[in-house]
């Protein structure tokens, strides 16, 4: 017989598997715990990068990066060298509430990146933190009137957190307490195919306070044991009011660990001469000088100011190889200035992370969308794409950042943890869940 019973999606935005082993190691979150014994909790890997976007994007398409066209929080054109934050309007690959939707079921979400603006559903979505406001990132828009009543926010205010840790956390709880009560009206109301719920605040705790929980700070493992017992208690109220079928699948983007350093790439490339400005203090790509020959985008991507291709390029095809081998070359060596150690673990040709085969015409449009290296660093140290900034390495208020494995699945059907090592496979596997239902073969 097909099952078709609700599939749960809890999103736990920046959760290790590392960590939720400790908290049921010490006998915390027994409601996760319990489901887990449902089912299976195992260790998973994200994209590369790691970053939000690209990962709940590869969730919802079911597919990496250079199919969904997701690469991070920051891209540019090539030929205008403007630069803009991709969306939903940008996905190339319809999302699993597109597909539902097209098949007559009920679908919510609230709260996934990547999810504005919102597509016309069959159901309700509420965008996350990429959405400037309601207004514009809630569907159906009648929804709009009962969130700004509810005081619904779709994010904490993270400038808080470089003022004020105290307040910043405050907020936090404010933004979560809300979040789960608008959540657990929207389960209520009626009987949901597809129930996703993405929790922001997990990420923004960890971002700010990770280095103090992981050092063993008895403050910090109580603030921690707070945030996610509500979480947890979420959770079970989850499951005691759905039916006993439903079908969880809880899961996390990426992970996190310790940050030591930023280190500013484009600093790196201005010192080595390969980056010169036009501006005394550049704040955008149209302030890069034209005899530039590499400039960076966040976080680790390279670009090559390669002729034909980029508005003011100079590198020539002939040139462009030997190039990229000697930024390769000299990024091994790049050492942290104040220990000395390696900060870059490897430099990969972008094709090899984004394109599924070998690009050959340096002057496709689609080849000039993917850097030409990414730069991965060793954990700890995050590779920023600001354009300018005075020194190489700073540390500042970000004491945690994120990592590509450690990210964590649980799920009460067994063949989605069984047939998923990535935050991808956990995306194509929901939606397979579904084409079973339908007696489509997986």
């Amino acid at each position: 017989m097909m099952n078709t019973a609700p599939v749960v999606v809890i999103a736990l935005d920046g959760v290790p598997f590392s960590l939720l082993k400790g908290f049921f190691e010490r006998g915390k979150m027994p409601r996760l715990k319990q489901l887990a014994g449902r089912g299976a909790f195992k260790e998973i890997v994200s994209v590369q990068p790691p970053l939000s976007a690209p990962a709940w994007a590869s969730f919802l398409t079911g597919g990496p990066p250079h199919e969904h066209g997701i690469l991070s929080f920051t891209e540019r054109d090539a030929r205008s060298l403007n630069w803009y934050t991709p969306n939903a309007a940008h996905l190339r690959r319809p999302t699993l509430l597109q597909k539902l939707s097209d098949r007559g079921k009920r679908v919510f979400s609230m709260n996934v990146p990547v999810t504005y603006p919102p597509g016309k559903i069959n159901g309700i979505s509420i965008c996350g933190f990429l959405g400037p406001d309601l207004d514009q990132g809630v569907y159906p828009p009648s929804e709009v009137p009962f969130l700004k009543s509810s005081a619904y926010r779709i994010d904490s205010d993270v400038n808080l957190a470089k003022k004020d840790l105290g307040a910043f956390l405050e907020d936090l709880h404010t933004v979560l307490d809300k979040r789960l009560e608008i959540a657990r009206h929207y389960a209520l109301r009626e009987r949901w195919d597809l129930f996703m719920v993405h929790i922001m605040e997990t990420d923004r705790l960890h971002h700010f306070t990770y280095e103090s929980f992981r050092r063993g700070d008895g403050d910090m493992i109580r603030l921690y044991d707070d945030l996610y017992g509500k979480v947890d208690r979420f959770i079970g109220w989850m499951v005691d009011n759905h039916p006993e079928d439903s079908r969880f699948v809880l899961l996390s983007d990426h992970g996190f660990t310790v940050l030591k350093r930023e280190i500013y790439l484009n600093h790196w490339l201005w010192q080595q001469g390969y980056l010169r400005f036009t501006h005394p203090r550049p704040a955008n790509l149209h302030h890069i000088h034209a005899d530039s020959r590499a400039y960076s985008l966040y976080p680790g991507r390279i670009y090559i100011n390669l002729s034909g291709r980029e508005k003011n390029g100079r590198v020539t095809a002939g040139e462009y190889e030997h190039l990229r081998h000697e930024l390769t070359d000299r990024l091994l060596t790049l050492r942290d200035p104040v220990d000395g150690r390696p900060v870059i673990k490897e430099v990969l040709p972008g094709e090899s992370v984004y394109a599924a085969v070998e690009l050959t015409a340096l002057h496709d449009p689609l080849f000039s969308f993917y850097p030409d290296l990414l730069a991965v660093a060793h954990p700890g140290y995050d590779l920023k794409g600001i354009l300018w900034h005075p020194e190489l390495a700073a540390k500042t208020v970000y004491n945690g950042m994120h990592g590509f494995d450690d990210a964590f699945l649980i799920s009460t059907e067994s063949a989605v943890c069984q047939r998923s090592g990535s935050i991808v496979d956990v995306g194509r596997e929901v939606w397979a869940l579904f084409d079973e239902e339908d007696g489509v073969p997986a």
